[in-house]
């Protein structure tokens, strides 16, 4: 998860969507999340693995680091069980569903996908001893080949009185930053209908004959008075790709929010520009009402020419405007996303950018920077072809080059220069101090983030210089950044 994990850590919602099904056939199913077992994770799987009745190990797998970690996980489970198989899902695997086999010999099943029905129709196969044939999703080795089905062409649609919240005993363990209320995140709609060429989502909807679809007005709102009621939640994050594409279905469920008088306060991931130039203030108020706190908003780019390779629908003269607005609106913090590190993106397309930052924050003192992504095609995207045209880029080809396809990496694409690369490091770590977010987002009441605000106090003043005049070059603090993450880990115990 980078650095940002050691910050935000959400309870592994996608672990309960794939164990729907598998418990609905009667299967039982335990959750490890090793988030939470960083020093003791081998003793509490030995644990689980010594039940006699388990029929497999699941893996869910992000690209970069987690890799490691997923490998070291799947190996262990086979020292114990060798009888056992392993079966890997997630991120990673949906997008490379080849890669697991090369990584380790463990891997024996691969899921491609929505996994609630795969993974229960993979477990029942294993369960009566029959070989596993025609699942949506599923890749394995047969005979030294690999045999694959292709995913279903649909959403999975979850039910949520069929989420098996009770598999995780302890949700106070679950939070963001020093909030130590419980957060439950959801979905308000299904799939996306723009067509981002950097973006994972309109790759995977290719062939579905719907590309955006809504969740029950009544439906979203009695979930969330579910998880009120009987998870005490204090915070629902809306983790839709686009919650804003029918503005008059996010103004219905807040409406709804209002009149049952559920006192939870609401972020919504997705929001894009060309939405918010709709939003009106009233709406915008609205919002703030109903418990609003944060929108993330995509702005991607300060370059026009950027923005509009991505189909972003909008320029830089829009996110300015529709920053200003949100300033207008003190209880909601607008949460910037961007994207570096682009094929064909020059030097000063990247300094468009962090005068764009700039420009927000002075403009808007209470917005954020989030740590500015750095780009990796994805297979079906329209970058990645255009990469792939332009650039002959092929994937990372071993384990030792996929794990530093992470932002504080050191995967180099073909397309960087030495300049733009070094110039996207100054907007990463940058981005942490140049909004001063430290002081926005804590108060100091433990120890980690009283050390973090002190640092952050000692070294804005020349990070921040850096940033605004562009020093790039012997950018040897960039080096101590990259091994944060294990520090932070350190102070947190």
């Amino acid at each position: 998860m980078g650095l940002s994990g050691n910050f935000v850590r959400h309870a592994p919602l996608s672990l309960l969507y794939t164990s729907i099904e598998v418990i609905e056939a009667g299967y039982g199913v335990e959750l490890l999340d090793n988030r939470l077992h960083l020093q003791d994770w081998k003793e509490v799987l030995a644990q689980k693995l010594a039940d006699p009745s388990l029929l497999a190990v699941g893996v869910s797998v992000m690209t970069g680091k987690p890799i490691l970690n997923a490998i070291e996980v799947s190996e262990f489970a086979k020292e114990k069980r060798p009888d056992l198989p392993v079966i890997w899902g997630g991120p990673h695997p949906t997008f490379y569903p080849e890669t697991p086999f090369t990584f380790t010999p463990a891997c024996d099943y691969v899921i491609s996908g929505y996994g609630s029905k795969p993974l229960a129709l993979l477990t029942q196969a294993l369960a009566q001893g029959t070989r596993p044939d025609q699942i949506a999703g599923l890749y394995l080795k047969q005979d030294g080949q690999l045999r694959s089905w292709p995913p279903a062409k649909q959403f999975e649609y979850i039910n949520y009185k069929k989420i098996p919240y009770h598999l995780i005993p302890d949700y106070g363990r679950y939070g963001q930053l020093e909030d130590m209320g419980f957060i439950f995140s959801m979905y308000s709609v299904y799939g996306c209908p723009y067509k981002c060429t950097f973006c994972s989502t309109p790759a995977a909807l290719q062939g579905y004959a719907r590309k955006w679809e809504r969740v029950d007005v009544v439906e979203v709102v009695d979930h969330i008075q579910f998880l009120v009621d009987r998870y005490q939640a204090s915070y629902i994050y809306f983790i839709d790709d686009d919650s804003f594409v029918n503005l008059q279905h996010v103004e219905s469920i807040i409406d709804e929010i209002s009149r049952r008088g559920l006192k939870v306060r609401l972020g919504f991931r997705g929001a894009r520009i060309n939405e918010i130039k709709k939003m009106s203030d009233d709406f915008l108020s609205k919002l703030a009402n109903a418990g609003t706190n944060i929108l993330h908003i995509g702005a991607e780019s300060g370059s026009n020419q950027m923005l509009e390779l991505f189909k972003k629908n909008c320029t830089v003269e829009d996110i300015i405007e529709c920053n200003q607005k949100l300033a207008r609106h003190k209880e909601i913090t607008a949460g910037y996303n961007f994207i570096v590190g682009i094929p064909g993106e020059t030097l000063t397309d990247l300094k468009q950018t962090r005068d764009l930052i700039l420009r927000l924050i002075e403009d808007n003192p209470r917005a954020i920077i989030f740590t500015p992504n750095r780009f990796r095609p994805l297979p079906g995207t329209e970058l990645f072809d255009y990469a792939s045209a332009n650039w002959k880029f092929t994937p990372p080809s071993s384990v030792g080059q996929w794990v530093e396809v992470e932002v504080e990496g050191n995967y180099r694409a073909p397309w960087e220069t030495q300049e733009t690369r070094e110039f996207c490091n100054l907007l990463v770590l940058g981005s942490y101090f140049i909004d001063q977010k430290i002081f926005k987002v804590t108060s100091g009441k433990n120890a980690m983030y009283r050390i973090l605000r002190l640092f952050s106090w000692a070294y804005s003043p020349f990070s921040n210089l850096r940033f605004r005049r562009g020093w790039y070059q012997f950018y040897w603090e960039f080096f101590f950044y990259q091994k944060a993450p294990l520090l932070l880990r350190l102070l947190s115990k």
